[in-house]
């Protein structure tokens, strides 16, 4: 049979190109479907639990990449996105129901809504400026979970969440959780992959590369900047639903400026720009958090002490030193 004249007529570097396309969509898949076969593969409960939060860190630590990535909006107040959505599922689930289409959908909405408002003003700013501000409305969203007991819970957070139900069925924890955190994972990833590869998201790397630039060749800047806040607030809304689900409970703490600093530190050493980067950097986080804070208590120092490490050795994260490595393997042009 001839071969087709696409075929024929691709140059070597082009068929290199898809070629190494074609090896990624591999890989990826093999990465999924490792991910989907953890509890099959005989793993303890308390490991695939630590592993779903890890989990619903890499979904958080992907739409703080949106931001910090591909626009160059270093957030210091991230944690807002996950943990008012915690609540907004949670007292959602407490008092009308816990479907968990329709109480990711409140959370979704419900940080949309916040991102829009506080997004029209500190899409204004780029910069330290952007920075600071973003870390003044975590803490005002912390206050106010802290103040207004009667609807948060105060400092006890929310407390009896019950199980997500999903098309009428209760998901059980441990595994079936496991494989409903992992399914909006790799749904999340797929759809946000699209987006930064789409024509918006290289407006974003423009953005990213110099904002004065972009503006000066007609991009709205701030729209642009307002809609992927918003985006990045929606996706971190997935993860606070499904960590509140896990948690059976909310806790003010997830919009304390800890939290943002954390996933922050979680999206750098995972590798910005990426989108897998930042999932490798939160299951590395969960799991050896979980190591050290049993051997002793001041188990933020290491973490300090190896995220300054890897930002002087390794300033690409995790996932740079990972896409080199495949670009070595897979070059576009041919030597």
């Amino acid at each position: 049979m001839a071969a087709s004249p696409d075929v024929e007529n691709l140059t070597p570097d082009a068929s290199r190109t898809r070629s190494r396309e074609v090896a990624t969509q591999v890989l990826l898949a093999c990465s999924a479907l490792l991910v989907l076969a953890v509890p099959f593969l005989g793993a303890s409960p308390f490991f695939i639990t630590l592993l779903t939060e890890a989990l619903i860190f890499g979904i958080w630590a992907m739409s703080l990449d949106l931001l910090v990535g591909y626009t160059g909006l270093v957030s210091f107040g991230h944690a807002a996105s996950f943990g008012f959505a915690t609540y907004a599922a949670g007292i959602f689930a407490m008092n009308v129901s816990a479907d968990f289409f329709l109480s990711t959908a409140v959370a979704i909405i419900a940080a949309a809504a916040v991102a829009f408002l506080t997004g029209l003003v500190v899409t204004r700013l780029s910069g330290i400026a952007f920075a600071i501000l973003t870390l003044c409305i975590c803490q005002v969203l912390f206050q106010i979970s802290v103040v207004w007991r009667s609807f948060t819970g105060g400092l006890d957070g929310l407390i009896g969440v019950p199980l997500p139900t999903l098309f009428g069925r209760e998901v059980e924890p441990g595994e079936e959780l496991y494989l409903l955190t992992a399914v909006s994972l790799i749904v999340c990833y797929l759809l946000l992959r699209r987006l930064v590869e789409s024509p918006f998201g290289k407006t974003l790397l423009a953005i990213r590369a110099n904002e004065d630039r972009a503006a000066a060749i007609g991009i709205d800047v701030r729209r642009h900047k307002l809609v992927i806040l918003i985006i990045s607030w929606m996706t971190g809304g997935v993860a606070g639903t499904l960590f509140v689900f896990l948690k059976a409970g909310a806790n003010p703490m997830s919009l304390y400026w800890i939290e943002s600093g954390n996933i922050l530190a979680i999206t750098i050493l995972g590798g910005i720009g990426t989108l897998f980067g930042p999932v490798i950097g939160a299951i590395g986080f969960i799991f050896i958090r979980d190591q050290v804070t049993t051997m002793y208590r001041a188990w933020q120092f290491s973490f300090g002490l190896a995220f300054v490490l890897a930002v002087l050795f390794m300033p690409s994260g995790i996932g740079g030193i990972a896409e080199r490595i495949w670009r070595r393997l897979w070059p576009a042009r041919s030597s």
